[in-house]
């Protein structure tokens, strides 16, 4: 069973992707911010990481730069899952490795049906 890091500081959000993924038999690990994902990461090396980029503490752009940094977490795909599609710091995260960008507006089937297209 595949494992997804879902990282958002929006509760209600984390909610709904967890039941997405639970739905499509899929192990389910949380954070509320970057620093908690790269924990996370490290302790439990999910085979996906769905990851905000808007967050209190340390954001996605950090995170994932130090997610990809280690390595011991490095060869961990992630997705950015974001509002902000456009602008400087979504380059910027792409380019410190993320695998690809989706939107927020997703519908949860096809935000999950993309997801399993993209499992190692």
């Amino acid at each position: 069973m595949p494992t997804i890091l879902c990282v958002d500081d929006e509760p209600t959000q984390l909610t709904l992707l967890e039941f997405a993924f639970r739905r499509s038999k899929m192990t389910v690990l949380k954070a509320n911010n970057g620093q908690e994902a790269v924990a996370q990461a490290e302790a439990h090396h999910p085979d996906i990481i769905l990851m905000d980029l808007m967050m209190p503490v340390m954001d996605g752009s950090a995170a994932t730069a130090a997610i990809k940094q280690n390595p011991a977490t490095a060869d961990i795909p992630i997705v950015l899952f974001t509002a902000y599609e456009t602008g400087a710091m979504a380059q910027k995260t792409l380019a410190a490795g993320a695998v690809k960008l989706i939107k927020k507006t997703t519908p949860p089937r096809e935000l999950v049906d993309l997801i399993q297209k993209m499992l190692p």
